[in-house]
């Protein structure tokens, strides 16, 4: 492959943008790569208005998809998201049976406070326009012995087929139960045939969860769902 080394006026060749507060975080680099995909994408949900009632974008990459582009295993990506939630820096909401999760991208505090500009890398020899960000920061003010984060808003969204399973902290839960989605889907549909209703939505999760790993009906391979009654409204 020849190769031609770049001049004064020579269009630059289509790139993701890679923010600088990543350098300063303690993460894997294949979860640096997917919030680098992640955040290219976002330029797509903001064209499109893809926002919540809260007025916050999201993406939807669908995990094989993500995968695919990033020429590794669906278990490796699945990873680099429960990292960045982990540090903060995505929040995955369900969005509904066998649809891809709703992903909001965060970014630290002192990064926001710096001047962010889009500026559109428009190349006429090449076929893709590609965004890049460019950050009037000096090193210092992106130190990772100084970065805040956002807080997450608290207010409790709802989740499931029926819409009645309400959560504050889905992407904590997320991390800590892996079959969340499912638990999610079977406690939505319970609520709605039977018509209960409990106290705490992320502690009955917890508590399925953990029945589900040591007791199930004989037999038929389903969850024991019932409960005490001081457990339920």
């Amino acid at each position: 492959m020849s190769k031609e080394y770049i001049k004064a006026q020579t269009p630059l060749p289509a790139y993701f943008p890679y923010p600088k507060f990543l350098l300063q975080m303690s993460l894997s680099h294949t979860a640096r790569l997917t919030y680098v995909l992640l955040l290219d994408r976002m330029t797509l949900s903001q064209k499109n208005s893809w926002v919540d009632a809260q007025g916050r974008a999201y993406v939807l990459y669908p995990l094989a998809r993500l995968a695919a582009d990033l020429q590794s295993s669906i278990s490796s990506v699945t990873r680099a998201l429960r990292e960045l939630e982990a540090a903060r820096l995505i929040e995955r909401r369900s969005n509904g049976f066998s649809k891809p999760n709703q992903i909001f991208l965060g970014v630290p505090q002192t990064v926001q406070k710096c001047a962010i500009g889009m500026v559109k890398n428009e190349q006429p020899d090449c076929a893709k326009v590609s965004n890049t960000i460019t950050q009037n920061c000096t090193p210092n003010q992106i130190n990772k012995n100084d970065l805040r984060w956002n807080k997450i808003n608290r207010t409790k969204e709802a989740y499931g087929r029926y819409q009645n399973v309400f959560l504050e902290n889905y992407s904590e839960l997320k991390i800590e139960i892996a079959e969340l989605d499912v638990l999610i889907e079977d406690l939505s549909a319970y609520m709605r045939s039977t018509g209960r209703k409990y106290a705490d939505h992320a502690a009955t999760l917890r508590s399925w969860s953990a029945r589900k790993k040591r007791q199930q009906k004989p037999g038929t391979g389903i969850p024991d769902y019932t409960y005490n009654e001081e457990e339920s409204l």
